[in-house]
């Protein structure tokens, strides 16, 4: 295995908010305005909970838990000017954030750009990358058969190793609909930045500014930001599924044909 600059972060906690910590000056004040003070700021931190509070959360079995995976890629910059992507490491975790494989990735091509302010690749550690492309990507496929996937722009990273993953299984933070926002007039969703995401949905701050990515915390932030609203998100999966299945039923009718595919159960 190469020596490899690891980047793993815990689960980090939900930031207070401001004027949560706050203690009471209890040397100014009476008992009455005492308790009316302690009263609105509990009722403050009862908001706040509400509000950091998952709402949409579904209880997961062991066995289902098990079925999860998540996924993030870095990217180096090769060709003329840079702008074409390659594969220069690849992180994947599992429900608890344990780390399945985390690989630095052997060039085919002369990078003429490691994008270090993003990727935190540097030339120094491509050149003790010991796994060639072909190889890893035969382990991510083997990680990832029958699994679940989570990510944020699944899109990209997939791409980039050259292999493709059942929509049905595929939970893309970036892709789901109530994550994305409307950026012009025209009504069309756009994906919002895993960044974003976090601040909103989390109370968590990633991708800092100054700072290259850590494919272990965003792989985790995509985990923990579908967690969030798993339920809600399974149930539109399930109707999806029930969807695809009609409509595969009732092309197949009009043929006189058996069907060869049948959308699986999520249950």
């Amino acid at each position: 295995m190469s020596h490899r600059k690891y980047c793993y972060r815990r689960r980090p906690q939900q930031r207070a908010r401001a004027g949560s910590d706050a203690t009471a000056d209890t040397s100014s004040l009476s008992s009455s305005s005492e308790s009316s003070h302690h009263g609105k700021r509990n009722n403050r931190r009862s908001e706040q909970e509400q509000h950091n509070r998952p709402r949409h959360v579904q209880v997961f079995t062991e066995e289902q838990i098990q079925q999860y995976l998540a996924l993030d890629c870095e990217m180096v910059g090769v060709g003329a000017d840079g702008r074409q992507s390659a594969l220069s490491r690849v992180t994947i975790i599992d429900w608890h954030g344990s780390v399945l494989m985390d690989e630095l990735v052997q060039q085919q091509q002369v990078v003429t750009d490691y994008r270090t302010f993003v990727s935190g690749i540097t030339a120094e550690d491509l050149d003790r990358a010991e796994l060639d492309f072909a190889t890893c990507q035969q382990r991510v496929q083997q990680l990832l058969k029958g699994k679940v996937l989570v990510g944020h722009g699944l899109k990209s990273d997939l791409r980039v190793l050259g292999i493709t993953h059942p929509w049905y299984n595929t939970r893309d933070t970036a892709k789901y609909e109530p994550f994305q926002q409307v950026r012009f007039d025209d009504g069309v969703l756009w994906p919002r930045s895993l960044k974003d995401l976090c601040r909103v949905h989390l109370n968590r701050d990633v991708q800092v500014q100054g700072q290259p990515h850590c494919p272990h915390e965003d792989a985790l932030a995509a985990l923990d930001l579908y967690r969030h609203v798993s339920s809600q998100w399974e149930k539109a999966m399930q109707y999806k599924l029930a969807k695809t299945r009609a409509i595969e039923q009732h092309r197949l009718q009009g043929q006189h044909v058996a069907p060869a595919w049948v959308a699986p159960s999520l249950a």
